[in-house]
């Protein structure tokens, strides 16, 4: 008997695009759209960012919602008056047999797509063919294999007016199958997906905090008269100072709202948080099963998806160094030597190996001293607060009751947003949008974060507890001294004494609240 799996997604097709028979009654989504959703659709204008390009790649690891998005995308524009069958969706992680002879099975679905489905549509709109989970069929330890490179390559030179949007767990899969293909590298773009930030959990409780005269968006931050840009160009900080106090008087009335609710996602994270359909005002509503799923997730991306892109014989290492990140917490630096004596590995394998490919998916950053070329100690940094809780306590009450953990979450969420903050501004102002985040020790402290737009470094203090805020401030403005930063910042908790919530306290240096850099990030 021979044996051919070539018509398996053929024969799945109507099961997976149930919107071809009953149009947008055939979703069943949150309630509420991811965040990135607003930014990729873009529901207010014409056109998308599904639009810009042939191809367009979104790439975060399992369970951060990309096939939610996708969905989100095409209710969207079927609710916006396109045809149900414009949109052709292909899940190759939801039946092995699919990744069997997947170049010609992709190219049979296209097929029967065209002649049976896209042939019904009134006019020419335009084809979104979107393939989910397509590192499943990139085949790369196959070498007499088809990829998908080829095979995308030829959808889009068949038909012009045709868009395909993908997702995969990291950038180097998309990266390393289109350059050994036909597609040109300003044919496609690819989107990171990460876990939702403060913001999104708060907009989603509160949604009359999103309404227009209460909404504190960061873009004037980014670019304009008083952004930080400007500010770091002039040497003056009044011009930003005075523009983040009309961000803070926007929300001035909410102000204990939102305090009370910065505790509540750094015990959530931004996936947990958005798991549950609706808004979950408080984690004690969350129950183990929740921790335990978020961890499940993770070790199945790295079981998964890592050995697909990066060559590690002991993947539970990784598991084990991000156990390692959790318990703690990003309260001090690892010595390289330390960790080579734990697992038993080479300098060259943490460094080189392991770290990148848990940057690469989002799970875990790793930190080195700022303007350090041969630095001896990293830092961990978990880009998620609920895989904290998830590895290391497997509950909320841990955190809800002990303000130490919350100032230890505080930490490693502020890191997270300050990646995202230094990626829209560098974007906005077109630099090399690739966020670095490092820390800086001083004689009078430690700086936390220190990222660049440009080539002028910008200093950001920590002081979510009281005690933390002279040290922090003294570490600020003596890293602005060594190296001419014309400007810093220091993020203070609500313990923080002080009448005034902006504070230029010194040449160059303005205080925030915790929870206001986040809302802006």
């Amino acid at each position: 008997m021979s044996i051919d799996a070539g018509d398996a997604l053929v024969e799945s097709l109507h099961q997976h695009n149930p919107w071809w028979d009953d149009g947008a009654d055939a979703f069943d989504l949150p309630a509420r759209q991811k965040s990135d959703f607003y930014h990729l659709a873009r529901p207010n204008a014409s056109g998308s960012q599904f639009e810009d390009q042939s191809i367009l790649a979104l790439v975060g690891r399992r369970g951060v919602g990309k096939t939610t998005l996708l969905h989100q995308f095409i209710q969207h524009r079927i609710d916006a008056g396109d045809a149900p069958e414009q949109f052709l969706y292909l899940p190759f992680d939801a039946d092995p047999l699919y990744q069997l002879q997947s170049d010609e099975q992709l190219a049979r679905a296209v097929r029967y797509y065209e002649s049976r489905v896209y042939g019904r549509t009134p006019d020419d709109g335009p084809q979104f063919i979107l393939l989910d989970d397509i590192h499943q069929i990139e085949h790369a330890n196959k070498p007499t294999i088809d990829g998908w490179g080829d095979p995308v390559a030829e959808l889009i030179e068949q038909t012009p007016d045709r868009h395909v949007i993908m997702t995969a767990s990291a950038e180097v899969q998309i990266e390393r199958e289109l350059a050994d293909s036909k597609v040109s590298p300003g044919a496609y773009d690819v989107q990171p997906i990460l876990p939702e930030k403060f913001r999104d959990y708060l907009f989603t409780l509160y949604p009359d905090l999103e309404a227009e005269d209460n909404r504190v968006s960061p873009s004037s931050i980014r670019a304009g008269d008083n952004s930080l840009p400007t500010a770091i160009a002039d040497a003056d900080t009044a011009g930003l100072a005075a523009e983040l106090q009309r961000k803070y008087e926007k929300v001035s009335d909410a102000e204990r709202r939102i305090q009370s609710q910065v505790v509540e996602y750094l015990t959530m994270g931004g996936i947990i948080s958005y798991e549950h359909d609706g808004a979950v005002e408080s984690a004690s509503a969350l129950t183990p099963k929740d921790y335990e799923r978020l961890r499940e997730n993770v070790r199945a991306a790295l079981y998964q998806d890592v050995p697909g892109f990066e060559s590690i014989q002991t993947i539970a290492d990784l598991e084990r160094l991000c156990a390692l990140a959790a318990r703690n917490r990003a309260t001090e630096s690892f010595r390289y030597q330390e960790l080579v004596e734990l697992f038993d590995v080479d300098r060259r394998t943490i460094a080189d190996s392991y770290l990148p490919a848990l940057s690469e998916l989002y799970v875990l950053t790793g930190v080195t001293e700022y303007d350090n070329s041969r630095p001896r100690g990293v830092r961990l940094y978990l880009r998620d607060t609920g895989l904290v809780t998830a590895l290391s306590d497997g509950d909320a009450s841990a955190v809800r009751n002990d303000f130490q953990r919350e100032a230890e979450l505080a930490r490693v969420a502020a890191f997270d947003h300050t990646m995202r903050f230094a990626y829209g501004v560098n974007a906005t102002q077109g630099n090399d949008p690739t966020p670095n985040v490092q820390y800086w020790r001083g004689r009078d402290g430690e700086v936390d974060f220190v990222f660049e737009i440009g080539d002028t470094p910008v200093p950001i203090g920590l002081a979510y507890r009281s005690r933390d805020r002279d040290t922090a401030l003294a570490a600020v403005r003596e890293f602005q001294d060594e190296y001419d930063a014309p400007v810093g910042f220091l993020l203070a908790g609500d313990t923080v004494r002080g009448s005034e919530p902006i504070q230029q306290v010194g040449d160059g240096v303005i205080q925030l609240p915790y929870w206001l850099y986040l809302l802006l990030c």
